[in-house]
Formats: C-alpha cells, sequence, structure tokens
C-alpha cells in the first residue's frame, strides 16, 4: 500500500476501509483495467479480506463511479470516458474552491503542520511519479479533514479517485515536476491560512487535469 495513505492507516480502521483502500488503490493504478470485468469472488482474494467487508467497499465504489455493479453479469470496471472526465472536472473546479478557502480558514493547527510536511514532501517527488500520487492522495484526504465539513468532503471524494485514475492513465503526458510544484504549492497556501493563494494553485492544478482530458484520443 501506498506509504503515504499507509500512515493513516491503523488499527482502527474497519476491514470495510481496508478494503476499499486497497481496491481504490488498484482501481487507481489501473491495475484494475478501465473497462475489466470482475467477480466479487476477484475482489475478495485480491485483498484478502472477507465476503462482507469487500461488498460494503463495493457499494462505495460504485457510489464513487469507479465500479459498476451488471446485474447477474458481475462488476465492471468504469471506463474512462472524455464526456464524463469534463464534467467530473467541471464539478470539482467550482467545488474544491470552496474546499480549499474553508480548509485555510478552518484548518486546526496539527493539520497545518502536516500540510507543510507535505509541501515539503512534494517538493522531493519532481521525479519520482508513484510517490507524487501517493501525496496527491494524502493531500485529498487532508483537505477533506481540514475543511471540517463533511458534506462538502464526502461530495468530492468520487471526483478525485477518478482524476488521480486520470493522472494515472496519462502519466507519460504529465509534467510531474511541475505538478508536483503546484500541488506542493497548495499545501503550503491553506497551510498558511492563504486562500487566495490556494485558490490560485488549485485553478493551475485544474487547468492541468483539463489538458489531460483533452488529451484522451481513444475514449469517448
Amino acid at each position: 500500500m501506498c506509504p503515504a495513505i499507509a500512515t493513516d492507516f491503523n488499527e482502527k480502521a474497519s476491514l470495510a476501509e481496508r478494503a476499499w483502500h486497497l481496491l481504490e488503490e488498484q482501481l487507481v493504478t489501473l491495475k484494475l483495467a478501465p473497462g475489466e470485468l470482475i467477480g466479487e469472488k476477484d475482489l475478495i482474494e485480491n485483498t484478502g479480506i472477507g465476503r462482507t467487508p469487500v461488498r460494503e467497499a463495493i457499494q462505495k465504489l460504485s457510489a464513487e463511479g469507479l465500479l459498476q455493479v451488471l446485474p447477474r453479469k458481475g462488476l465492471m470496471v468504469t471506463p474512462l470516458r472524455r464526456s464524463d472526465l469534463i464534467k467530473i472536472v467541471e464539478a470539482r473546479r467550482v467545488m474544491e474552491r470552496l474546499m480549499v478557502v474553508k480548509s485555510a480558514e478552518r484548518a486546526l493547527t496539527e493539520q497545518r503542520q502536516a500540510l507543510r510536511v507535505l509541501a515539503e514532501r512534494f517538493e522531493t517527488a519532481v521525479d519520482d511519479m508513484e510517490m507524487f500520487f501517493c501525496l496527491a492522495a494524502r493531500l485529498d484526504d487532508l483537505l477533506g479533514a481540514a475543511c471540517h465539513n463533511r458534506f462538502l468532503a464526502d461530495a468530492l471524494a468520487a471526483t478525485h479517485g477518478q482524476c488521480r485514475r486520470l493522472w494515472y492513465f496519462q502519466r507519460e503526458q504529465l509534467n510531474l515536476p511541475r505538478a508536483a510544484q503546484l500541488h506542493g504549492g497548495l499545501s503550503r497556501a491553506v497551510a498558511d491560512g492563504d486562500g487566495a493563494g490556494a485558490i490560485r494553485a488549485l485553478d493551475e492544478i485544474i487547468a492541468t487535469l483539463e489538458g489531460l482530458v483533452n488529451g484522451l484520443d481513444v475514449l469517448s
């Protein structure tokens, strides 16, 4: 499991949460490929976790749009479609502007410190693709906690997984040093309570995502 996620992956996590983390990582990193058909039994074997927690994880991943439940056929990994991703990025732009502003206003002292540490770690990820993806997932989690609005965090959670999958799918086209710089800048701006700076960094991240979506040439 990604080290940046594993730091918060402790004994208090439920089996369903563990199953979700493991499966979400496989979906985002394309180990479970877009369009692939897969059975519940396969996911149980993938995680080493029992049927009931895995079913809970499947329900959550389905709600987030990463898995599709096909009646009497099993499960399908949701294909990457340009038309869907355009709408996902469109929604994320509006909601996440609110999130970063509220996180800059409301973050607790320990959350600001965690964001500063994360900003420093992004500076070391300019040539490490796997670490960048791990840190981006950690940033999503920290912002979701720091905004202290679970409704907003829940609404954005589905877009984050989809966007991380896009980052990974288009990793050959990604300017990694620039992406790491922008994410580090966002982390630092929120930590410093700079809502305007956070929005500027976020807007550049969203523009990068839009460029990756526009670069998709094989999907509808």
